[in-house]
């Protein structure tokens, strides 16, 4: 059952209900996670990984209504600061704690970010998102325009 959000704005023009991610609280992968658990989910715990990102996007929770937007402001912010940097800290961090049969498939995915070459945790998690078509992504590099 869907709950109310103050973060849910209700667009009079479009059917689809709108949530806001804001870039400037979506920083680290941890932080997005963090956001994505109160603005989508409404605080509910969650697995706080890419694999459960996807599969709550997928609908098989229901915790989301079937189509809806995803406007993500100051996405500028979140791109650079979910960079090259973070993704390194991201693969350095799973070969740590990654079991022996997904080391080598992680040691390949550190060489290029290392480089500054490859996707990023940024395009991991746009990539995740656009696979959906039921999710309407909307990136914008600055405040809702009613901020100024």
């Amino acid at each position: 059952m869907l709950r109310s959000n103050p973060r849910i704005a209700v667009d009079r023009n479009a059917v689809k209900p709108k949530y806001v991610l804001d870039g400037r609280h979506t920083t680290t992968l941890e932080l997005f996670y963090s956001e994505i658990g109160q603005v989508l989910l409404d605080r509910q715990p969650w697995g706080e990984s890419l694999d459960d990102l996807d599969e709550i996007l997928s609908g098989n929770h229901r915790l989301l209504p079937p189509t809806f937007r995803l406007v993500w402001y100051h996405v500028d912010i979140a791109r650079t600061r979910l960079g090259y940097a973070e993704t390194v800290r991201q693969l350095t961090q799973r070969l740590r704690d990654c079991p022996p049969t997904v080391l080598i498939k992680t040691a390949w995915a550190l060489r290029p970010a290392l480089r500054e070459q490859g996707p990023t945790v940024y395009d991991w998690i746009v990539e995740i998102i656009g696979k959906y078509p039921n999710v309407e992504l909307m990136l914008v590099e600055s405040d809702e325009p009613n901020d100024s």
